[in-house]
């Protein structure tokens, strides 16, 4: 598996490549984090279907959206968190339930974050660790955590390395430059 970090910015959402965009929605709003920019890159999407209750951002409620066109990858995945996990039993089952989802969906390229923790919960360095035990579970080819790319990219190191784990850290590949709009017809110098 390759898991790669990027920062939690609007640059890195829209440069991110991948099949699935997995979200963790709780009862804060506005929508906060990865949840408030996939939002707004998805004109709203999101708090849509929260406003609409066809979902709730309950613990253990998911929902799939698509992304139409609006981003590098094809659907988002809603997690529900009811209330961010205050212990590590709590953050490893919603971890567990988040990949298993990604899985059963069929994802191989992901985009994500990590999970929330209640202030004065787990350290990152612990939530790094949760998550690379429910990865090795729940395998991907590839997944992107976006975050603070320098203590991610920290906490994964030494997660990897306490727990013994074939993971290759590294950063996501530039995107491609921008396409050259093609001419229809005759392909040659406009004069």
């Amino acid at each position: 598996m390759r898991l790669e970090v990027a920062e939690l910015a609007l640059p890195s959402l829209d440069a991110a490549e991948g099949d699935t965009l997995a979200l963790f929605v709780g009862p804060e709003r506005p929508l906060q984090g990865l949840a408030g920019l996939a939002d707004w890159r998805l004109a709203g999407a999101i708090s849509r279907a929260l406003r609409a209750g066809h979902f709730r951002g309950d613990a253990g409620e998911q929902l799939l959206l698509p992304v139409q066109g609006r981003l590098r990858l094809t659907r988002v995945l809603c997690v529900g968190v009811a209330d961010p996990p205050g212990d590590e039993a709590a953050l490893r089952a919603l971890a567990y339930r988040a990949l298993d989802a990604l899985l059963k969906a069929g994802s191989r390229h992901q985009v994500a974050s990590l999970p929330p923790v209640r202030p004065g919960g787990p350290e990152v360095g612990a939530v790094a660790r949760l998550w690379l035990e429910a990865c090795v579970r729940f395998p991907a080819e590839r997944q992107l955590l976006l975050g603070d790319a320098q203590a991610l990219r920290r906490a994964l190191a030494a997660a990897r390395d306490a727990l013994g784990v074939d993971i290759q850290l590294g950063a996501p590949e530039p995107p491609p430059g921008p396409r050259s709009p093609s001419l229809p017809g005759r392909r040659g110098v406009l004069r």
